[in-house]
């Protein structure tokens, strides 16, 4: 079969679990003798527009989108004053401005590649433009079937996270990925959990999610020293964000930290609780009492190459997430040896067995985070480390490549059979400004009012805080200054 998957995260891109998940399932997709094409986004140590792999099976296409080496909020690498691009990427959603060029470059690459199946996420909508255009005859005519893969629907995201779910622009990726599933000719998602929950939020009947895991990738146990099964550390890893139960984990191990004085918590991630950018000093200085502030380490964003790392000294992993869909750091911690401290609020539950390979609660909250806490500690260090083995058994045989593969495979060549059946299928909304968006006919976003003294007011009472939303408004006006 061939194979297109369109993904802006697709590594070195900055990514997350979706990008991982699309670099290890190209890749093993390609090893297995398939042939993958990838579309991508331009960016730094990746600046070739169409790079091969795994000897010209894996075919890695990237766009321009934006400029990395930009002010902080980023300027687009293209002419902003071409059309539909300039407009799009000003819009509440940029993204949509990575998903009209995807669309255009997906259907020169079916009429010249053949290809059998498309997918994409659900987050950001990619897409949408192809279904749109698809829906109203003006792509090519071979027609492979749209796979749509749940990973993290805007709309959970913004509610977990605590966003109005009014704002622009998470309103109309809510709205567009909708549009995008409903239309999808098949769905997958790597945990029971979201896929229960996809059904009933989109109105889809029970079993319509496929569901297969996410493959291993490269994880592999660690071999720790006794003395870290006795005294190593509780290890977070991931973004700092309110979804991923962050705040909750910092008051439960504030709450247990005086009566276990050997106990140090590291946390590993890059924060996005506030735009304005507060680091670990600030949460050391407002939500974590003195006495136990030395014991609590925050190391920022780090290369991927450095988890493992920090992984190791560790003897105990936590994911204590609001929401989650399932998520590669717990994969990655449960592969590596460590039992992991989680909620039942994702995936997690599928891969933890509670009391044999980790600890789980019911829901992300401090006091029932904290009493998990409290067994995990209590743990002798033989029982962690038999512990630690038999999450990485159950991972490796639940994860494993080949299990993964062969679920893929099977998967794939059933949709592509069935061919495109939804996917042609007309969104909601005005037939004409459908077709408007179609075609690239696009409208300037209305330019929002730039509030200049604001910042001025704000530099009175918090001068740290005026100065980072002034990076911001810069930030903003560069990414809006036409050459």
């Amino acid at each position: 079969m061939k194979h297109l998957i369109v993904c802006r995260e697709m590594p070195p891109a900055p990514s997350g679990g979706i990008g991982r998940y699309v670099e290890q399932i190209a890749g093993l997709l390609a090893g297995a003798g398939e042939t993958v094409h990838v579309i991508g986004q331009l960016w730094a140590g990746a600046e070739q527009p169409v790079e091969e792999r795994h000897g010209g099976r894996l075919v890695i296409h990237r766009l321009p989108f934006e400029d990395w080496q930009a002010l902080r909020g980023g300027r687009p690498r293209f002419d902003p004053r071409t059309r539909p691009l300039g407009p799009l990427f000003r819009s509440e959603l940029p993204a949509r401005c990575f998903a009209w060029q995807a669309a255009l470059l997906a259907e020169r690459l079916i009429e010249s590649e053949g290809i059998d199946l498309v997918e994409a996420q659900e987050y950001e909508a990619p897409l949408w433009f192809f279904q749109l255009r698809r829906a109203l005859g003006l792509g090519p005519r071979c027609q492979p079937p749209c796979l749509v893969h749940l990973h993290s629907p805007t709309e959970f995201i913004a509610r977990h996270n605590g966003w109005r779910p009014d704002r622009p622009g998470v309103a109309m990726a809510a709205r567009l990925e909708a549009e995008s599933i409903r239309g999808a000719d098949a769905l997958l998602c790597p945990s029971r959990f979201l896929a229960r929950q996809a059904e009933e939020r989109y109105g889809l009947a029970a079993g319509t999610v496929e569901v297969i895991p996410l493959p291993l990738g490269d994880g592999a146990p660690v071999e720790r020293d006794p003395a870290v099964w006795e005294r190593g550390t509780v290890c977070y890893v991931g973004r700092l964000e309110r979804r991923k139960g962050i705040l909750e984990w910092i008051d439960a191990a504030a709450m247990v930290a005086p009566s276990h004085p050997d106990a140090r918590f590291e946390l590993v991630g890059a924060n996005v609780l506030d735009p304005s950018g507060i680091g670990g000093a600030g949460f050391v200085e407002h939500r974590i009492p003195r006495a136990v502030r030395s014991r609590f380490h925050f190391h920022g964003g780090q290369p991927r190459a450095a988890l493992r790392g920090f992984l190791a000294k560790a003897r105990i992993a936590v994911v204590p997430s609001r929401w989650e869909n399932f998520p590669n750091t717990c994969v990655e911690a449960m592969i590596s040896g460590l039992p992991v401290i989680a909620t039942r609020q994702g995936g997690m539950a599928e891969l933890i067995s509670d009391g044999e390979s980790g600890w789980l609660v019911d829901e992300a909250d401090p006091a029932a985070l904290a009493g998990a806490l409290e067994r995990a500690l209590a743990t002798p260090p033989e029982r962690l480390r038999a512990m630690g083995r038999r999450a990485a058994e159950d991972v490796a045989r639940l994860c494993a490549n080949d299990r993964v593969l062969a679920a893929h495979l099977a998967f794939r060549s059933a949709v592509a059979a069935r061919g495109a059946g939804c996917s042609p299928a007309l969104p909601g909304g005005d037939p004409a400004t459908l077709r408007d968006l179609a075609e690239g006919r696009i409208p300037d976003p209305p330019r929002p009012r730039i509030h200049l003294l604001r910042p001025l007011r704000k530099a009175v009472r918090s001068p740290r805080r005026a100065a980072a939303d002034a990076m911001k408004m810069l930030g903003r006006l560069a990414g809006r200054i036409e050459p």
